[in-house]
């Protein structure tokens, strides 16, 4: 499922919902929505955050991390070990 990966990227980059969803230029209440697995992410607006975090679609949409940057595996990483605490 995207959306859990989705709040793992952003609460990696400590941004908010309304500061994810402006910086990968799309609607707040669309990004919502989004998180919230109501609404698809859409191919270009995942390759938006590919584009602008590092992060490919791969991870986006299968989870697969072998395609992060070291860093961003990192933080992703880390959050999901904050999460399960």
């Amino acid at each position: 499922m995207v959306s859990p990966r989705l709040a793992q990227i952003r609460e990696a980059l400590g941004l908010t919902k309304a500061e994810f969803a402006d910086r990968i230029g799309i609607d707040r209440s669309s990004y919502t929505k989004i998180e919230k697995a109501e609404k698809p992410l859409l191919p270009h607006t995942a390759f938006r955050i590919w584009e602008l975090f590092g992060v490919d679609m791969n991870y986006i949409y299968l989870g697969r991390m072998d395609g992060l940057s070291a860093r961003m595996s990192s933080q992703l990483t880390s959050q999901a070990n904050n999460l399960q605490r």
